[in-house]
């Protein structure tokens, strides 16, 4: 049995904090291959869910941007060799040292699903290979903050079009009513997102699925 923390050694407390924190990086990668399989299967509409981001929001009491964070990455994980192969390997005989953990990947994920499908791929796999190497290095934000550059040297055109069309055709239009406030208007992108998690908050309580 473990000893408590409280009872340990300064090496045996740096010895377990290492241990839980790989722990936890396998445990959140596993987490992310079932949310993939989850989705994938549909069983969140066959409950009567919206879609998966619904289900694990409700299920398991998270933010709904944290919830659409998370089956986003799991969605797109697939796509990215570099990454995927530098997650914990949930089938490995013996524990590994981690070399990228969930937040590091959605960092680098993230940037990267930005960038146009007119950019070469070779490039693209170039430079998600150099972000997986300088995540042994970089924390999450110093991470993104690479990856975004990353992406802004492989996107010189900048925006896609519709990117700045949806932008520009935003409009939000708030009036007082009585006992509350009418709104209506269009939001694109992040706005759309940032909006809808007011609102779910707001809207609370919801139903348990």
């Amino acid at each position: 049995m473990e000893k408590p923390p409280e009872l340990m050694s300064d090496a045996e407390l740096v010895h377990a904090l290492d241990q839980a924190d790989a722990d936890l990086a396998r445990i959140e990668t596993r987490r992310l291959r079932l949310i993939a399989a989850m989705d994938t299967s549909g069983y969140a509409e066959r409950v009567g869910a919206r879609d998966t981001v619904q289900y694990i929001e409700f299920r398991y009491r998270l933010d709904h941007t944290r919830a659409y964070r998370d089956v986003r990455l799991a969605r797109a994980l697939p796509k990215y060799a570099a990454v995927t192969a530098a997650l914990p390997d949930l089938d490995a005989a013996e524990e590994e040292e981690v070399l990228l953990r969930p937040a590091q990947a959605e960092a680098i994920v993230t940037a990267l699903e930005k960038v146009p499908t007119t950019v070469p791929v070779a490039d693209l796999d170039f430079a998600e290979q150099e972000l997986v190497r300088l995540a042994r290095h970089l924390a999450p934000a110093d991470l993104r903050k690479a990856a975004e550059q990353s992406r802004d040297i492989l996107d010189t055109d900048g925006p896609e079009p519709d990117e700045h069309k949806a932008a520009a055709r935003e409009t939000l239009t708030l009036k007082t009513a009585d006992h509350g406030v009418k709104f209506t208007g269009y939001l694109a992108n992040d706005n759309a997102e940032l909006f809808r998690t007011l609102i779910t908050t707001g809207a609370r309580p919801h139903k348990t699925l």
